[in-house]
């Protein structure tokens, strides 16, 4: 019975210590701004709402964390979304060590726009967007 709850109590954990790494205390709140979108295995995907740039009725860019702590990674990513064209562009990226913030890698060249795919951790991240901006928000 105990190995049945193990994965889902590290999934627990994993985005408990995830949301104090992102605001700083027990969890996120809308004070910070930071907004949890998605959890894949032990990976959760925020999105920074004070950062959102509406640029048309259908483009966002927005700053989004992508966390694996079980890795010690924490990826930061400024990124250009489509939603009409369903493509998303990393505009400025920075790698860090997730328990110290140490910088390991960053890069101010965007690169090129990609499709994101159909129930990918991207499109959760542009269809929070989308329902925040439209008020729709969960």
């Amino acid at each position: 019975m105990r190995s049945l709850f193990a994965p889902l109590r590290l999934l627990w954990v994993a985005v408990f210590i995830a949301s104090m790494a992102v605001s700083g205390t027990a969890a996120a709140s809308d004070e910070d701004g930071w907004r949890f979108v998605d959890a894949r295995g032990t990976t959760g995907y925020y999105v920074d709402t004070w950062k959102i740039s509406i640029d048309s009725d259908h483009e966002y860019t927005a700053v989004v964390l992508i966390i694996k702590a079980k890795e010690d990674l924490l990826y930061r990513y400024r990124i250009h979304f489509d939603y009409a064209k369903r493509t998303y562009q990393i505009l400025s990226s920075k790698t860090m060590s997730y328990e110290t913030r140490e910088v390991k890698s960053s890069s101010d060249t965007p690169l090129p726009p990609e499709p994101y795919q159909p129930g990918s951790p991207m499109q959760a991240i542009v269809d929070y967007i989308y329902a925040w901006h439209h008020g729709m928000e969960k």
